[in-house]
């Protein structure tokens, strides 16, 4: 097979190994500043595709239509890290692509801070719009996150410092230009770097560095209902969220969150399992902005919404490892059994329910498979003539059920 030669840049040069390759390219693609690097290598039959807006059709159509010519991928530092390599696996599965990778922007970034990077976390932000994943950054002890041309370091540093307004004393430090003329550092906190003009650079990266004094956001588990948008009282409060998280134990995988309401059941999973994949399911449109608009404050990428109701949506997601049914109303019965047969073996299902008819429905639904069924009552103080007065709230009912590794017939 015709491999695909996937080359790093580090700067503007290039290992040896590579130079040879690319003095026989034929067909290469890369972006503007790496095709010009390379350019003085090239033979002058070499045919060059400029990689910008639409890059994903450009790779499909032209490594499709490659033949036998000899082919190269331009990248910056190492092709694999936060790069292009990821894209080529997904747009160009068949082909045999051969890494040739380069020092990475930010191992030079490191250098330049003298600071160890083998615990850091790593977050980008390339062709990406969505809000930043605020919690998972400043919860990071040492974090890097990769900007692009609509969002430098600059402005990455001042959109969490907008967010959590407690983080702007956290040490941080933007990195311009890395390997290039016009090569800028700014170490500082994450206001400091906010207010720089100088890094605002389409080619830069922001550091979260070791600052144990310094502020970060909760834990998203149980928080608080103010955090997340809500109509009419329609979310499952922190205490029952809390619970329903340690029943279903979340893991790398796929939940669903059927009737999703706020979505602040699938929120708190994604945020507390990164490799969890949480699709909410919610037929009232109101609620689904809402559920919509918390997704996007909360900034994850492990997170999609789905409009419709659960049993008309049931048949189009993807197996899951974990279910929450947090509605479903005379449904119900019909959305445990169909979810549940759905549920790859092992997986576990919880629901909960607050009429005494869905209590009901939890408690003759899949009995074979129930390995829990709880109430939870939860009472809150509040002021009474100088005293505290316990007020009960409404009794919330859980069923947990959980599939067998290997389904046996009942007889």
């Amino acid at each position: 097979m015709n491999p695909v030669y996937v080359i790093g840049c580090c700067g503007s040069g290039f290992s040896e190994e590579a130079r040879e390759i690319l003095r026989g390219a034929e067909l290469v693609f890369g972006g503007k500043r790496l095709l010009a690097a390379a350019a003085p290598l090239l033979p002058e039959k070499a045919e060059c595709v400029e990689l910008g807006t639409g890059l994903v059709d450009a790779l499909e159509r032209g490594l499709a239509a490659r033949g036998r010519r000899r082919t190269a991928v331009l990248a910056s530092g190492d092709p694999l890290c936060c790069g292009i390599g990821g894209t080529l696996r997904r747009v160009a599965p068949g082909a045999e692509l051969r890494f040739l990778p380069s020092p990475t922007a930010f191992q030079l970034f490191f250098a330049r801070l003298g600071e160890p990077w083998e615990r850091a976390r790593f977050f980008s932000l390339h062709g990406d719009a969505a809000s930043l994943p605020f919690r998972a950054l400043l919860r990071s002890p040492l974090a890097v996150v990769y900007g692009d041309a609509k969002r430098s370091a600059r402005a990455i540093a001042a959109e969490l410092v907008e967010r959590f307004p407690a983080a702007a004393g956290r040490r941080a430090a933007a990195g311009c230009n890395l390997g290039l003329d016009g090569e800028y550092i700014a170490a500082g906190t994450l206001e400091s770097v906010a207010a720089d003009a100088a890094a605002e650079c389409s080619l830069s990266m922001l550091a979260l560095l070791p600052d144990r004094t310094a502020p970060v956001p909760e834990l998203p588990l149980g928080l608080p209902d103010g955090t997340y948008r809500h109509s009419k009282n329609m979310i499952t409060h922190p205490e029952v969220r809390a619970i329903v998280l340690a029943k279903l134990r979340p893991v790398p995988g796929v939940l669903w969150d059927l009737g999703a309401g706020s979505g602040s059941v699938g929120l708190e999973a994604a945020g507390l399992c990164p490799e969890l994949e949480v699709h909410a399911v919610e037929r009232n449109p109101e609620r689904l902005a809402e559920l919509e608009a918390n997704f996007r404050h909360e900034g994850l990428r492990n997170l999609h919404a789905h409009a419709g109701s659960a049993p008309d949506r049931i048949p189009e997601l993807p197996e899951p490892d974990r279910v929450f049914v947090g509605g479903g109303g005379r449904e119900l019965p019909e959305i445990l059994a169909a979810a549940f047969a759905r549920l790859r073996p092992g997986g576990v299902l919880v629901a909960t329910a607050v009429l005494a008819e869905s209590a009901a429905a939890l408690v003759n639904a899949l009995a074979p498979y129930r390995c829990e069924l709880l109430t939870v009552n939860i009472s809150r103080g509040e002021p009474l003539g100088g005293q505290t007065l316990l007020r009960a709230e409404n009794p919330i009912t859980i069923a947990v059920y959980r599939k067998p590794e290997k389904e046996t017939r009942l007889s």
